[in-house]
């Protein structure tokens, strides 16, 4: 009788393993469809508020990244959430397929934290490059639940060595990156291109004839994100003066500065001198000469102002 007793047990136990497996599988699957789900309704919503609205602008981000930044975080909140609480957090007593799933979760986060920081052209990514690198450590500190046995090698210390100066030499690379608001770059980068062609405009030119400019063309462009048109002018020399007008401020580079007579900002990087007007006024002049961007600033400014 006891061995058939053991056999029964045995069997049992079998039972109840393939049936906790099989729920596993089907709690693992119902995870990543709630995941996936949220991800592509975030990502389709961000899509259709960003064609009629400049959001990553206002939230100053590049639309690339954040929008994949963003996609990821939902997606990963989705699947903590959905989770059972005792799987969220890794401990050797959980089979290791699921200390594998916790670790691929704090990879995620450290990978949308990462986009993060380089989506971002305003001062909150440097706080998003800090929050990755704790992530990283969260990374490494749920790796060490994979294998705990592991041996420490003589190589080890040395690779944590080169690891934390690279880690410092690209930190120091990051944030002494020249970091221009998306539309800036594409306006300085349109100037040395190619003068623009004529096509539709939603907007009339600002007249500007009294500053001894010539209109050659006008369209409708988008500014690495921002809906604007362009004006592009030839002055008395010859030279290429380009305007741009939105409904929205045009975003301050890293080193501009505040300027009156009108009130608005300078900047002048790479041979180009770039110059705002007023708030509210909303627009931009391109140009070799920082005398001349402040001229046709001061003209667009005067017809503006109520």
């Amino acid at each position: 009788m006891a061995p058939h007793r053991s056999r029964s047990s045995q069997q049992a136990y079998a039972a109840r393993k393939m049936a906790e497996d099989v729920r596993a599988r089907l709690r693992a699957s119902a995870v990543a469809t709630a995941a996936i789900a949220a991800a592509g309704i975030t990502l389709f919503s961000l899509i259709v508020v960003s064609a009629s609205y400049p959001l990553p602008i206002l939230i100053g981000a590049r639309r690339g990244p954040l929008f994949a930044a963003l996609t990821l975080s939902v997606a990963l909140a989705t699947a903590a959430v959905a989770s059972e609480p005792s799987s969220r957090h890794p401990s050797l007593t959980m089979p290791r397929t699921e200390r594998y799933w916790v670790l691929a979760w704090w990879i995620g986060v450290f990978a949308a934290l990462a986009m993060l920081s380089y989506a971002a052209w305003k001062g909150w990514g440097v706080v998003a490059m800090f929050a990755t690198l704790i992530a990283l450590v969260k990374v490494l500190q749920v790796a060490s639940f994979i294998k705990p046995d592991r041996s420490v090698r003589l190589w080890h210390p040395f690779a944590v060595i080169m690891a934390l100066f690279l880690c410092m030499a690209g930190i120091g690379q990051f944030l002494a990156r020249p970091n221009l608001p998306p539309p800036i770059q594409v306006a300085m980068a349109a100037y040395q291109d190619a003068p623009a062609e004529h096509g539709p405009a939603s907007r009339p030119p600002p007249d500007v004839s009294g500053s001894g400019l010539t209109l050659r063309a006008s369209r409708d462009v988008d500014l690495g994100g921002l809906p604007a048109t362009l004006f592009s002018y030839d002055d008395r020399e010859g030279s290429r003066v380009d305007v741009y007008e939105a409904d929205i401020g045009f975003p301050a580079p890293q080193g501009s500065v505040g300027v009156d007579d009108p009130t608005g900002w300078l900047s002048e990087s790479f041979r180009l001198s770039l110059r705002t007007g007023p708030k509210g006024s909303n627009f931009l002049v391109v140009s070799w000469s920082t005398d001349v961007a402040n001229r046709i600033a001061n003209a667009i400014a005067a017809q503006l102002s109520p």
